[in-house]
Order: structure tokens, then sequence, then C-alpha cells
């Protein structure tokens, strides 16, 4: 699949993570070493402080833009089942909600906005933080418990294979890989903790810097690793393959260049759709990019849709997604789209009907509200993301998230007038049913006469056609 913009932004920032876990390093080494001197050496401490802030501060300044890696791996790969999406989509929002509002924190902080704010936006970030590490935990101990029963599989069958001892291998180090991602989820969980509830544990010094380091060097470890895979992935790491020389193999074997090349197969050799991966006939002329049937504002073209997309958009929205997906029953979309995106609105709508829009509940009507469109944005727009590849639709107007986000409820309805009329064009065409003739089988002698009189009658075979 081709990178596109979002991708290249992604790239471009991952490639500080090595910067950003040093700094983080220092800054929490700092916390140690001030918690040490402050007794003995004031004077040292107050320096070591004046460090440690300046390294936090330096970190949310690499981190600008960040909050774009989770809504990526949201576009690009949610999970392989519904149950890793609904984690994914979790996850991944409270990541964002922490780097977004990380933005207005350090801008508070280094005053180009006012001071007072960096309590309330620190809040919010560490909630987000929060919130996302909790389920990240989760999705990897489910990963984890699943890769042990497949590895109990594989050693209870007792196969002695290359291929079996190659997926125990790869299990085991993914095992250490989810591990140490377990760490540093946990150890960041405690960091969170800290913000939004404070507390004698969590606040201490000693604490936070073991969880800072902790987290730092797990974090460092599966960057290492994600390089390495890369490298093995474009050719540039060290090849595994050996060599032969002239005295290991017979000579006409030996060829110039580098052994051990792929062979290229001109059948192998099909076109694929960028997008869903499937192979393109040799028929297919670019581009692949279809309009859809129907604009984005045609909401009355259909108006059992429109009704229902206006006063029941999860019930809209589960058909759509059953329609997409065989496998999927419409309730189970429709609870997920109820619960995210009509339960934001409704918590604030009831904050703000029976407690009243003050300075002390307009916090959490803004967060029912934002909770609701993140989630409206991103978890819808990843089925019309679908529905795209599916049809190789082109964005229209606007990326799949962005339509769901500024036109969610014209968007369900221009989904499902989509694929009801994608569905109505496969109609069954007339066809006709050619019988073939009777089996001709062998008689006695006795009715030779008889069958001489029937061939006589009948001196040709006629086909029987019936419309059906």
């Amino acid at each position: 699949m081709k990178n596109d913009t979002v991708d290249k932004l992604v790239i471009f920032l991952a490639k500080r993570d090595g910067i950003d876990k040093l700094v983080k390093t220092f800054q929490y080494v700092s916390k140690l070493v001030h918690w040490h001197t402050e007794a003995t050496h004031p004077e040292i401490a107050n320096r070591i402080k004046q460090w440690e802030v300046a390294s936090g501060l330096s970190r949310k300044a690499f981190r600008t833009g960040r909050f774009l890696t989770g809504f990526n791996a949201l576009r690009r790969s949610p999970g392989s089942t519904p149950t890793f999406k609904f984690l994914a989509v979790l996850a991944n929002a409270g990541e964002m909600v922490y780097f977004f509002f990380d933005h207005f924190l350090w801008l508070s902080r280094i005053g180009t906005l006012d001071p007072k704010l960096a309590r309330r936006m620190s809040f919010i970030s560490a909630f987000g933080e929060s919130f996302g590490y909790i389920f990240f935990i989760i999705s990897d101990f489910i990963i984890i418990r699943e890769g042990r029963e497949a590895e109990k599989k594989l050693v209870t069958s007792k196969e002695e294979s290359k291929d079996a001892k190659e997926s125990i291998r790869k299990i085991k180090a993914d095992r250490v890989m989810r591990l140490m991602a377990v760490a540093a989820n946990v150890a960041d969980l405690v960091i969170g903790v800290a913000d939004i509830e404070p507390n004698p544990f969590c606040n201490h010094a000693v604490t936070l810097g073991i969880s800072g380091l902790v987290s730092a060097w797990a974090e460092s470890q599966q960057t290492n690793a994600n390089y390495k895979g890369y490298q093995m992935a474009e050719g540039t790491a060290h090849s595994r393959y050996v060599k032969l020389t002239k005295d290991q193999g017979p000579l006409e074997d030996i060829k110039p260049g580098e052994l051990n090349q792929p062979i290229e197969v001109p059948q192998l050799a099909v076109r694929k759709c960028y997008e869903c991966g499937q192979p393109l006939p040799e028929s297919f002329q670019p581009p692949g990019d279809e309009p859809w049937t129907t604009g984005i504002f045609g909401c009355a073209e259909d108006r059992e849709s429109c009704w229902t997309g206006l006063f029941c958009p999860c019930v809209l929205f589960g058909r759509n997604v059953e329609s997409l997906r065989e496998d999927t029953p419409w309730t189970t979309p429709c609870m997920c789209h109820a619960v995210c995106v009509e339960g934001g609105m409704a918590l604030a709508a009831a904050t703000a009907i029976f407690h009243g829009s003050d300075p002390r509940t307009a916090f959490l009507i803004c967060e029912g509200l934002l909770f609701a469109w993140w989630m409206c944005g991103i978890y819808t727009g990843l089925a019309r993301q679908s529905l795209q590849k599916k049809y190789h639709l082109k964005n229209s107007p606007c990326d799949p998230c962005l339509v769901h986000c500024c036109m969610h409820w014209c968007a369900l309805c221009q989904e499902h007038r989509e694929m009801k009329g994608r569905l109505s064009d496969n109609v069954v065409m007339p066809m006709t049913i050619v019988n073939p003739p009777p089996v001709q089988e062998m008689k006695p002698n006795d009715d030779n006469h008889d069958s001489a009189q029937s061939s006589a009658n009948n001196e040709h075979t006629t086909l029987e056609m019936q419309a059906l």
C-alpha cells in the first residue's frame, strides 16, 4: 500500500523516538539525583531540578504531532477481530487525547498560554494517557495468552519440523516484546495516576524515577527490535545465507553475482490492488478510484434510511456493517455506536439538565462531547474506509474519518445508499437450460426390431431447451 501524507508524517515522527527516550532518561535520572541531594546539597539539587523541568518541556516539544500515530494505527490496522478492534479504538483514542492536550500543557507551562490552564490540561492529558494504557495492557495480555495456547499446541503435537520450531521461536520473541510493552505501559500508568490523583506512593520521587527509567528502557528495546525488523524487511541487515565457493559446489551451478536470489516466476507476477490486495484482471485500466453513486447530501433520495439515520443512527450503522461484513451481526456495531457516540452525548445532556452549565460541570460536559466526537470519527470512519476498499471508492469529499467527524449522519445515509444500490445490481439474469439427449443403452437381439423401428421414427436427436 502506498504511503500517503499521514503515513509520511508518522514515519517522520517515529524517527524522533530515540531522542525522546534519551531525554526521558535524563529527566528521571535528574529526579532521582534531586531527591538524593535535596537534603545535603540544596544548590546542586536546585540546578538538577531545573535540568529535570527543562528535559520534561523538551520532551513535550519533541512529541508535537504525535497524536497522528494513534490515528494512523486505527486507519491502517485497527485489529484482526472485533474484540481487538474495540480495544484498539479505546486505547488509541486515549493516547490521542493524551498527545493532543499535551500541546496545550506545554504552551501553558512555557508562558505562551495562560499558566492557569496548565493544571487542567495536565489532568486531561494524564486521564487520556491512563485510559489508553489500560486497554493497551489488556490487549497485550490477551495476545500473550493466545500465544501460550498456540505454543502448547505446537509442543504437544511433537512436530520436529523447521516450521514448527520457527513458529515457537517467533511466539517466544513476541511474548518478550509484549512483556516489555506491558512493563512500559504499567510504568507510564503510574506516572499518569500521579498527575490525576496525587498520592504519597505514586508521587514519591523514587517511584516516579524508577517508573520513568523502566518505561524508557522498555520502549528503547522495542524501538531497537522494530528497527531490526525493518532492516530485515528492507534487506539492509546482514543476510543469513551462506555464499558457496567453487570448492563447495559444482562449477555449473555457480553463477556470477549474489547467490540464493529469488526466482522470478512470470505466472506469479499478477497486478494487485493497492487498497484491498486483490488480483486485478488484465482488462483493468486505472484509475481504480470510482465515484460514489450518490452525493454526500443526497439523503432525500432514500427516505427510509434518512429517517433511520436521523433518529436511530446506531441502527443504521449496524445495518451498514452487517451488509459490509457477513460474519458480523448488526447488533454488535449498533451497541458499540450507541454506547460510544450516543452515550457520550447523553452524558453531556444529562449533566447540563440536572446540574446546570457552570464551571464545575463544564469540564464533564466537554469531556463527554469530546469523547463522543472522537469515537464517532474514528470508529465509524474505519467502517467507511472498509467500504471504500471493497468497492474501490475514492475519498469523497475528504478522508473517511474527517467525513464522519463533520457530517456523520449524512455519511451514514450515503454509505447505506451505496451498498443498497450495489447489492441491487446483482440481479439474477435469465438463463436457458439445455437438457442433454437421452442415454443410449445396449438392448438384447430380441428387441432389435423394436429398436430399429424407434430409430426409424427418430432419425435424429433433438435438444430440449427450457427457459428459466
